[in-house]
């Protein structure tokens, strides 16, 4: 399984756990370099002092003709009588020695010594432990001078100061390196929390934010850091999509409650009155045939609702098909020619265009306009169905010669329920404020537009726009 500790931490946890391996990190490597920099440099004077020592004695076998008894008092002559000798040598000559500094046998054996390298500086000097005493050993084989042997050369550098001094600096980086760690947890603490404060701002800025009240967003000043001010701006912009939604839900349910009270209380006073006293058949047959009108008012509203919900949701199935639109209009001028003729109202259908779409949704459509067209158009009008083909959409237009509505309507007009009481007077029993609005959720599921137009006393007419046919 996945270890989601990690993810489940805090963010100033996580911070202040970063920050203070990275700096610890960085410590380290500084320890670590300023140590082996010390060292390097210790072994390069080591070695020059070796070097710089070995070209001194050379001369001095130079100057004694090869004589390597010269090398030895010269030997015994710098390093006898002090007791902070830099270094001790021993000079061999034929695998026996030939004479070396008082003492120097005890303390570092000809074993101890390197074997004899090939040539100079073939091998570093080798470090050497002897009673709280440490040395760089090292072995060289001087020039030959004339007919003599080349002697052989140990010799031994107290590095022991040295050594104590590094191994004290390494004692030091190491104590630094321990007190920095409390010190950098809490460092790491503070600097996560001032980063984080922005943060803290937002919750409780959006803990104040309550549905009672959700015009309040967060402060844009004073500025927030680069990191958050994209954040805040999609915060109270998320802010202002809910409250418009949650206003939208709220007038969604003081219509919705309207609009079922008003066919509940007709039924309920109705069936009240006939409960008051006995009737005749007749009297209770009309009361059970109003209650039936009113039960299927209900009914076609309950459809409705079902249908604006199921249009709100991504899965809604689709089943476009490539077909005539004039073939679903006549059909549905069809079923709509009673109703029509009743006030002899005449219907047209102009032009011929293919549309790409959910043929059932693209006639409930057409049906609902072509309904709120005949409501509201006057006894012996016209209503006309317009298509249109075009390189990239299809318009489907229809247009009423009724009272018309007024401007300021037009934006509400897709809202759910948005009655426009004074232009569209509606008979008892009719419309439900839904029409226009399903219209709208079916031309948004094609991915096209619809839009009204009209004029107080001369129209009303409503175009929707469906993307052209693949290949059209």
């Amino acid at each position: 399984m996945i270890d989601l500790s990690w993810h489940r931490r805090s963010i100033e946890r996580r911070l202040t756990l970063l920050y203070t391996l990275v700096a610890l990190v960085a410590v380290a490597l500084f320890a670590g370099i300023s140590d082996w920099r010390v060292a390097a440099n210790f072994r390069s004077e080591h070695r020059d002092f070796l070097r710089a020592k070995t070209a001194e004695l050379q001369l001095d076998l130079d100057d004694a003709h090869g004589n390597p008894q010269a090398l030895v008092a010269e030997i015994i002559r710098e390093t006898a009588g002090s007791r902070l000798r830099e270094y001790l040598a021993r000079v061999r000559v034929g695998g026996r020695t030939l004479g070396e500094t008082p003492g120097m046998r005890a303390l570092l054996p000809v074993d101890v010594f390197p074997p004899l390298p090939v040539g100079w500086p073939s091998t570093r000097p080798r470090r050497h432990r002897h009673d709280g005493m440490e040395y760089a050993l090292t072995t060289v084989r001087l020039r030959a001078v004339g007919r003599g042997a080349a002697p052989v050369v140990q010799m031994a550098l107290d590095v022991t100061r040295d050594a104590a001094l590094q191994t004290d600096l390494r004692q030091v980086l190491a104590l630094a390196f321990v007190l920095l760690v409390p010190l950098l947890v809490l460092v790491g603490r503070w600097i996560a929390g001032q980063g984080l404060a922005p943060l803290a701002r937002i919750s409780a800025a959006a803990r104040a934010i309550t549905p009672a009240d959700l015009s309040t967003r967060l402060p844009l000043t004073p500025p927030w850091p680069d990191e958050l001010q994209e954040l805040v701006k999609v915060f109270n912009e998320m802010l202002a999509r809910i409250e418009e939604a949650f206003g939208r839900l709220s007038r969604f349910s003081a219509d919705l409650a309207h609009e079922l009270r008003t066919p509940l209380g007709n039924l309920s006073g109705a069936l009240e009155v006939c409960l008051m006293r006995p009737r005749d058949a007749q009297s209770y047959r009309d009361a059970i045939e109003s209650g039936l009108e009113e039960c299927r008012r209900l009914s076609g509203l309950i459809e409705n609702l079902l249908f604006m919900a199921r249009t709100e949701h991504a899965d809604q199935a689709l089943r476009p098909e490539r077909f005539v639109a004039e073939q679903i209009c006549s059909w549905v001028v069809t079923h709509m020619a009673a109703e029509a003729a009743a006030q002899s109202i005449r219907i047209r259908i102009i032009g011929q265009a293919e549309v790409s779409a959910d043929p059932l949704l693209f006639r409930q459509a057409i049906a609902n306009l072509l309904s709120n067209a005949i409501r509201h158009s006057p006894p012996g009008g016209e209503v006309r169905i317009e298509l249109r083909p075009g390189a990239d959409a299809v318009e489907v237009r229809v247009e009423d010669d009724g009272e018309g509505i007024e401007a300021h309507h037009l934006p509400q007009l897709f809202d759910r329920f948005y009655q426009v009481d004074a232009a569209r007077r509606r008979g008892a029993g009719q419309g439900t404020g839904l029409g226009l609005s399903i219209v709208k959720a079916i031309v948004d599921l094609h991915q096209g537009t619809v839009r009204v137009a009209s004029v107080r006393g001369v129209g009303t007419s409503v175009s929707m726009r469906f993307p052209a046919p693949a290949g059209a």
